[in-house]
């Protein structure tokens, strides 16, 4: 997947794109189609996206980058709040003159995205958000693990809630090479911020969530009850997937979006 690093503030981000390739530091060739900017999960880092992006290419500019302290960008640890990891995406997206981007969030992602829009009323064009949207979080046990983990009183240990019955080995194995990229350290800040926001607002803008068919019935009910809260939002149900839907079902995930940003435009 082509990468390039830019300097958002003082941090150097890894950003993964596709498209013509163009000189360090400057923008890829957002050339056809929407652009589509993809938030990343606590943990992980834009790579996760590899397989949504290629699927989107052909019609579509998507990118995605990694948070600070997550995957490749520089840092040890995340930033310390959604308000500035939604500042960061904006910068960002100035920097390389992106306008109305459509937002693709993953967990963490969903909230950074939620917040863009909700204190950028015009930035971006559509949020679609999976991977367990809600307009608030509960991850108290989560954090006390991590915790626990960077403290030196708990082993690192592979997650593997949240995905459906029937996922392949080869998608543990891709998740996995992913989430070791990340020090402990950073996905508990990122957790925290996540666990203190609360989303202020209704953003009204097209607004697309997509429920894993195995998704936890209490993840489920949280993106239903953000949908109620927002003017403009659509449920779908990704078939195969669970909450991990975006290395689970990356075909079918790609095909919601394409077909939501024709419905939107």
């Amino acid at each position: 997947m082509p990468q390039k690093y830019v300097t958002v503030g003082d941090t150097a981000t890894l950003v993964h794109h596709r498209g013509s390739t163009t000189l360090p530091g400057s923008p890829p060739r957002c050339e056809h189609g929407a652009t589509i900017v993809c938030l990343h999960d606590a943990g992980v880092s834009g790579a996760q996206f590899s397989d949504v992006m290629d699927h989107l290419a052909d019609a579509h500019s998507p990118l995605a980058y990694d948070q600070p302290g997550h995957g490749r960008s520089a840092g040890l640890d995340a930033l310390d709040s959604v308000e500035a990891m939604a500042d960061q995406l904006r910068a960002l997206t100035s920097t390389w003159s992106i306008d109305r981007p459509v937002l693709v969030g993953e967990g963490l992602g969903t909230a950074v995205a939620l917040q863009a829009a909700a204190a950028n009323p015009g930035y971006p064009a559509a949020l679609v958000l999976v991977g367990g949207a809600a307009a608030s979080f509960a991850l108290d046990d989560e954090i006390e693990a991590l915790a626990a983990i960077t403290s030196g009183k708990a082993r690192r240990e592979f997650d593997r809630t949240g995905y459906g019955p029937d996922t392949d080995r080869s998608v543990y194995q891709k998740a996995f090479s992913f989430w070791v990229k990340t020090d402990p350290r950073a996905t508990l800040g990122a957790r925290r911020a996540q666990n203190a926001w609360s989303l202020d607002g209704s953003p009204d803008l097209p607004v697309l969530i997509v429920v894993g068919e195995h998704e936890e019935p209490a993840s489920v009910a949280a993106a239903e009850s953000l949908a109620e809260k927002l003017p403009n939002a659509v449920v779908q149900r990704l078939e195969g997937a669970g909450r991990r839907g975006v290395l689970e079902q990356p075909e079918r995930l790609a095909d919601h979006i394409s077909a939501f940003i024709g419905g939107a435009s």
